[in-house]
């Protein structure tokens, strides 16, 4: 297994972990910076320019070599809109005509914010297309608040089947209701809901197949960029705790020195670079064009397992301090809640795995 992230990701890594660091509640809880001072200075940045999803730009950055912002931004466990901005641009160029390419370049330069709709299965919901109109709730809209336009990727027919949806650009006080969704990691999370909402013709950007695969393309990248979140909040952890156990004192030593403690700092080194070895498998069959499946079904399997693993190991270390709220320990209890969610149960990835590799045997 090549163990190696993309060419330049050390160079954008490092610029990243200085850039976090102003959004982090890890340094400052207190400084809240607005989302749209986040948006202008990616978008000075170039990070909204990065990387090919249609692999068409030989020099485009690799999905390895973006993550390298993602990691730095587990790392510093920062809320920002990076990623959303990210699978929708993705998802625009994967669609690749006039009017996507042209809310695609908007993106990248902090003109638009526009907030992908992509409904999933892990959070039970979904968006229909029939007669012009979108109806349904989508759950769990990240961002939705500061949206310019909704990206909505919407099934038609009766079951949804692959190659029968569309993706349709909306103005972001179209939906009938923009809902707070509460959750114990603060996220800006919302549902949305549409009611027969009207769809122009020239707001479909795609159907079909098309739609479909941009979409999918999109989720995968996006996916790969979460997990190597998950890596970088599992590093962080890991320093914090292996810092702790040097400096808490207990049977006239530090507790580090128990093998015990040991063991779970180990727990919390192994998850976390489980989870980036699956990662960069994935990048690169995406970027190769291969089939990803089998990668992203054991990289989502892994990182969801590392998010329990590496908090669970952090606490036991800690102990009741952890809880605090003078302690930073908890805010990635909070955070690894929302990522458990996102990459779906054990069951559902193990059933995905099974299927790509069946695919791959058979030749189909």
């Amino acid at each position: 297994m090549d163990l190696t992230w993309g060419e330049d990701y050390a160079a954008l890594a490092e610029v990243s972990k200085s850039v976090f660091a102003r959004y982090s509640p890890l340094e400052d809880r207190a400084n809240q910076v607005a989302i749209a001072d986040q948006i202008a200075q990616f978008a000075e940045l170039g990070w909204f320019q990065l990387g090919d999803p249609t692999g068409s730009d030989p020099d485009s950055p690799s999905l390895g070599t973006i993550a390298g912002i993602f990691v730095e931004s587990g790392r510093a466990l920062a809320a920002t809109p990076l990623l959303e901005l990210t699978m929708a641009r993705d998802a625009l160029l994967a669609i690749g005509t006039g009017k996507a390419l042209g809310v695609a370049e908007s993106i990248g330069d902090g003109g638009s914010v526009v907030v992908p709709v992509f409904p999933s299965p892990q959070w039970g919901s979904a968006v229909s297309y029939e007669n012009g109109a979108l109806n349904g709730t989508a759950l769990a809209v990240s961002y939705a608040d500061h949206a310019d336009s909704f990206l909505v990727h919407a099934e038609t027919g009766d079951h949804g089947d692959h190659g029968d949806g569309v993706v349709a650009l909306i103005d972001a006080s179209a939906p009938t209701g923009i809902e707070p969704l509460p959750n114990i990691g603060g996220h800006p999370m919302f549902a949305l809901t549409f009611d027969g909402v009207p769809v122009a013709d020239d707001a479909v950007l795609a159907r079909g197949e098309e739609a479909d695969r941009a979409v999918e393309l999109a989720e995968q990248r996006g996916a790969v960029l979460s997990a190597a979140q998950v890596h970088g909040a599992g590093l962080r952890l890991l320093d914090m705790t292996v810092l702790y156990a040097q400096q808490r004192h207990q049977f006239g030593g530090a507790i580090g020195r128990f093998q015990a403690v040991q063991y779970l700092c180990t727990d919390i080194a192994i998850a976390a670079h489980l989870t980036s070895a699956h990662a960069r498998s994935a990048a690169r069959a995406i970027d190769a064009g291969t089939d990803p499946q089998p990668h992203l079904g054991l990289m989502r399997k892994h990182a969801a397992k590392a998010a329990l693993q590496i908090v669970h190991a952090a606490h036991e270390v800690h102990a009741g301090i952890g809880f605090m709220v003078e302690s930073n320990v908890h805010l990635f209890t909070d955070a690894a809640k929302r990522w458990q969610y996102d990459f779906g149960s054990a069951a559902v990835n193990d059933a995905e795995i099974v299927s790509a590799l069946d695919r791959i045997c058979t030749g189909a």
